[in-house]
């Protein structure tokens, strides 16, 4: 089973994340994080690659929406910076 599930983000999507949290990347290149629960997010802005031992690479770009299960060791390659609306489910 995939633990990092991409798709593009419907138009109520987009537009209901505009309530939730905001998250930068600032100018970070990689970056390592272990996921303690599941978070769902839509991509603002910026593009970048995830990578982890239980899922093939995830390319991230502006309107998708992303879920990552908890357990999940991602390291992220950012081309670009990135800004992510995200929220815990």
């Amino acid at each position: 089973m995939s633990k990092i599930i991409q798709r593009e983000a419907s138009p109520l999507e987009k537009q209901q994340c505009l309530k939730w949290e905001l998250w930068q990347s600032g100018e970070s290149d990689v970056f390592e994080y272990t996921y303690d629960q599941d978070v769902q997010f839509v991509v603002q802005q910026g593009e970048a690659v995830i990578h982890s031992p239980t899922n093939p690479p995830v390319t991230i770009t502006p309107g998708k929406h992303v879920t990552i299960l908890k357990g999940v060791q991602a390291k992220w390659a950012i081309n670009s910076p990135v800004a992510n609306r995200y929220q815990y489910v």
